[in-house]
């Protein structure tokens, strides 16, 4: 598996980072993100793609296990105890509501 640094994320990342003049903070976690409690009642922070804290923009790149079931992303059961892709799915829509309540502008792309 490729490394991050030369993933399709990272281009496209890169290629918004030239667009907008501007170097994103990737896997930027935000205190109010947050993941399900885990055994502890600890919640983890969810990390985004990109911020862009200039423009108090996030982007997320959305690659095809977020909008399509990927066995080999999906097999695996969560600390929460259900399917990853499941688990994706609730994550993804908790992403886009907490930060649109948090009046962040936020793109996703598809590829």
């Amino acid at each position: 598996m490729a490394s991050r640094s030369r993933s399709d994320e990272a281009y496209v990342i890169d290629l918004c980072d030239r667009i907008l003049g501007l170097k994103a903070h990737r896997q930027w976690r935000f205190p109010f993100l947050l993941g399900d409690p885990g055994r502890s009642g600890r919640r983890a922070r969810l990390p985004v793609d990109a911020y862009y804290p200039e423009l108090g923009l996030v982007m997320e790149y959305h690659e095809r296990q977020h909008d399509e079931p990927v066995p080999f992303f999906d097999r695996r059961i969560t600390a929460a105890g259900i399917p990853r892709g499941e688990h994706r799915r609730i994550y993804d829509e908790r992403w886009l509501t907490v930060l649109r309540s948090d009046r962040l502008p936020s793109s996703s792309g598809r590829c």
